[in-house]
Order: structure tokens, then C-alpha cells, then sequence
């Protein structure tokens, strides 16, 4: 196991680092307040907000993530202009204060994509409710372009050592941004590191040209539902041999590297013709909330890599990570502190 002088050297070595990281980006907002009374117009509790905190989400999370990890994030996505409130730059803003470097491009046409909380506060948080507005429609062929110049001309700016996608079927990853990623990290030996929807891998997976360096990060359950429809898998993927048996259907016809992450169980990687390796951390009794934990693993994977890690040894670091983040309440990052922490606990 990683020892926490290990990781301090592997973080040491991948600060100031560059990624490209691509993908659907949000705002998550969380409005919080006590709720002592009832509305008379419905029967819903009333919050009365006291405070309100706002972060970069979907590809902004991992963006955050990686520079908490001590990255140089470089986010290309899409935001919106239809609507009065202008979210797109409440995310400007808290993308900067997160280290990230953003390259966003406005699209009169679409809403930039909003996660609103609402939690109450009595003696404990209740999350009440969430408010999504968002457009799920694929980019159209000028917005399309202008992405794929985006990417072409960054990575000929900052010549990055790693590009990272991160795909929440908001539209943005098309088939030719992604042909485009593909064709780049053949050309330029970039690896690619990859949170994929289960269908986006299926419909995209044969414009993979470099499978040696491309990681694809599913979870248990989008990993199940891939070999299912590769190849009619009737598991759950809930045992070692079951998961070792999903990757070998997806690595069959597409040699990539696969790590799979399994929750309070861990996580495995599997890389063609060796032999696979599990983690499996200490039980996390006060698991307050997952949301944003594969943005997590998917950040300290990259920082991993970029610091000189194996792939054993970064997967290690990710899910450490991941045992600090899903401790925290809402969308978080995880500092070098706490994550030294938890690795020395674990």
C-alpha cells in the first residue's frame, strides 16, 4: 500500500503540472437556512436562506479537484446566455477562486447548467430539494468548431501531458470532439483519462486510436450495464471475479485500461494482459455524501499519474481521496492535508 511519504512525493512531483480537461461544465449552488414554519400556500416547509455558496460542477468539479491536488486545470466547456440571472459568470468567478483556468465559450442559445440545493437546517442539514435547469441538446456545427479550435490550439499552447474528459451528456461531447481528442492523443502521445456516460463509451468507443493510453473511469454500475450490452452479461458485478470478468469483455474488443470504481468497496484496475489490482479501503461509517466522489478519484488519478505513480499506486491515492470526499456535505474538493491523513488511516 502507499505510504504517506509516497504520496507526498508523488503530489510533490505533479504540482504546476498542466491538464486539458474537457467537458460538461455546471454551477452547483447550495442555499441553506432554518425552516420553522409550514407555507400557507403549500404544505413545503419555508427556509429562510442565511447562506448561499456556489461551485464549479461536472467538469468544474474535477477541474477544482485537480487544482486542489495542485494542478494547473485548463476547462474547456460551454455555457449558457438564455436567462436573466447570469450564472455563467457567478461559475466564471468560482472557477477562478478554484485555480481553474477556464476557456468557455457562451451559446446564446443554450442555459448554463444549474444544480440548486435546498437544505434546512433545524439541528442537522435536510436536503429538501434540487432545482436543475439545464439544456441537454448536442452542440450545433459553428459552436461545435469553435470547441475543436479550442482544443487544437490549447494543446499547442500548453502542450499538456494529460488530457482528462468528463462527460454528463449535457451536450458537449459530440463525436467529433471526441474523434478530435482521439486523433491527438495518437498523434501527440497524450493519455487520455476518461469519465464516460455508459452509452457516450458505447457509441464513441471505436474512434479510440490509441488504446494503450486511454483510462476509462466507470463505476460498478455503468460497467455492468456496458458488458450487458457487449456482450448480455447477467451479473451484478458485485464480486472480484465478476468485475474482473466485465473488464475483460470491454478490454476484448477494445484494449484501453480500465479502472472501476465500487464504493464502500473500493476500486480495481485493469490493464491489458497484466494482472488486476484491487483496493479496498477501511469502511467509511460516517458516509455523509457522494456527490462529486468520482470527480475525486478521477482528479487524483490524473494527479497520480502526472506525479509519477504506477497506476496501482495512483488508483490508491484516488481512492484515499474519494474516503475524504465522501465525508464532506455537498460538492467538495479534498486537500493535500486530508488526504495524507486519510492515507495514513488507511
Amino acid at each position: 500500500m502507499i505510504t504517506v511519504q509516497r504520496a507526498k512525493e508523488i503530489l510533490s512531483n505533479a504540482k504546476g503540472k498542466p491538464v486539458l480537461a474537457c467537458g460538461d461544465v455546471m454551477l452547483d449552488a447550495y442555499l441553506t437556512g432554518p425552516a420553522d414554519r409550514f407555507s400557507q400556500e403549500a404544505p413545503v416547509p419555508v427556509i429562510a436562506v442565511s447562506d448561499e455558496k456556489f461551485f464549479p460542477g461536472g467538469a468544474g468539479n474535477a477541474a477544482a479537484c485537480m487544482a486542489a491536488a495542485g494542478l494547473a486545470p485548463h476547462l474547456v466547456s460551454v455555457t449558457g446566455g438564455n436567462g436573466r440571472i447570469k450564472y455563467s459568470e457567478i461559475l466564471e468567478e468560482e472557477c477562478k477562486k478554484a485555480g481553474i483556468i477556464s476557456h468557455f465559450s457562451a451559446d446564446p442559445d443554450r442555459k448554463t447548467t444549474l444544480k440548486l440545493r435546498l437544505a434546512a437546517v433545524k439541528t442537522t442539514k435536510q436536503h429538501v430539494a434540487r432545482v436543475d435547469m439545464e439544456d441537454t441538446k448536442a452542440l450545433d456545427a459553428g459552436k461545435e468548431k469553435e470547441i475543436i479550435k479550442y482544443i487544437e490550439s490549447l494543446v499547442e499552447e500548453i502542450k499538456p501531458p494529460v488530457i482528462s474528459i468528463h462527460d454528463y451528456k449535457k451536450g458537449f461531447l459530440t463525436e467529433n470532439i471526441f474523434r478530435t481528442i482521439c486523433s491527438i492523443s495518437e498523434k501527440k502521445k497524450i493519455p487520455v483519462f476518461a469519465d464516460l456516460k455508459q452509452d457516450t463509451f458505447l457509441k464513441f468507443r471505436n474512434l479510440i486510436k490509441a488504446p494503450q493510453q486511454f483510462f476509462l473511469k466507470p463505476n460498478r454500475i455503468e460497467s455492468v450495464e456496458t458488458a450487458k450490452a457487449l456482450e448480455k452479461f447477467d451479473k451484478d458485478g458485485s464480486g472480484d471475479a465478476e468485475i474482473a470478468e466485465i473488464a475483460s469483455i470491454i478490454q476484448r474488443e477494445t484494449p484501453i485500461c480500465i479502472f472501476i470504481t465500487r464504493g464502500r468497496k473500493g476500486a480495481a484496475y485493469f490493464e491489458p494482459r497484466k494482472e488486476p489490482y484491487f483496493v479496498r479501503p477501511e469502511e467509511v461509517e460516517d458516509q455523509f455524501d457522494v456527490a462529486g466522489a468520482g470527480d475525486t478519484v478521477e482528479a487524483f488519478l490524473v494527479a497520480g499519474y502526472l506525479g509519477g505513480a504506477t497506476m496501482p499506486e495512483a488508483l490508491e491515492l484516488a481512492v484515499a481521496a474519494s474516503q475524504v470526499a465522501i465525508r464532506k456535505f455537498g460538492t467538495s474538493v479534498v486537500m493535500e492535508k486530508e488526504l495524507l491523513e486519510g492515507v495514513a488511516k488507511n
